[in-house]
C-alpha cells in the first residue's frame, strides 16, 4: 500500500524491532509492518478517495493542519506540568514518553518531545 507524508517533509518511522522506513511527500510503498504507525503519525494513504478527510475526522483534527503536531506536544507537556500526576516525569526530570503518548493519543519520538520540552521549559522560566 502506498502512503505519503502529511507535510512537505519526509516522515521517518522506526519500530522497536529496529526496522525503519521513510515516507516521502510524493508517496511510496510502505510494508505492512509500518502501516499502523504510519497512520498514527498522520501518513495519508494514496489512492483511497476521502482518506485524508477521514483520518482528520478520526483524529479530531478536522480543519487543523498536521503541522500543529509540535503545538499539540507542547500543550500536552504544559498540561503535564500543571497537572502534576505521579509518573508524568522520569527521575531525571524528563517527560515520561508513555504518559505523554497516552495524553496525546498518538506516538511521539524522543526527539520531538525533547524539542517541545526545551520550548515549554524555557517558557516556564520567563
Amino acid at each position: 500500500m502506498k502512503f505519503r507524508s502529511p507535510t512537505d517533509q519526509p516522515l521517518q518511522i522506526g519500530l522497536t524491532s529496529g526496522h525503519t522506513v521513510v515516507i516521502t511527500p510524493e508517496g511510496n510503498d510502505v510494508a505492512a509492518m509500518f502501516r499502523r504507525e504510519a497512520i498514527a503519525r498522520g501518513a495519508v494513504p494514496v489512492g483511497i478517495p476521502g482518506a485524508e478527510e477521514t483520518l482528520a475526522a478520526l483524529n479530531g483534527t478536522v480543519g487543523a493542519p498536521v503541522a500543529d503536531r509540535p503545538q499539540a506536544i507542547q500543550a500536552a507537556l504544559q498540561a503535564m506540568l500543571d497537572g502534576g500526576e505521579e509518573g508524568d516525569f522520569t527521575g531525571e526530570g524528563k517527560p515520561n514518553l508513555v504518559k505523554l503518548k497516552g495524553r496525546l493519543g498518538f506516538a511521539v519520538t524522543r526527539e520531538e518531545v525533547d524539542a517541545a520540552w526545551a520550548i515549554v521549559s524555557a517558557a516556564g522560566t520567563d
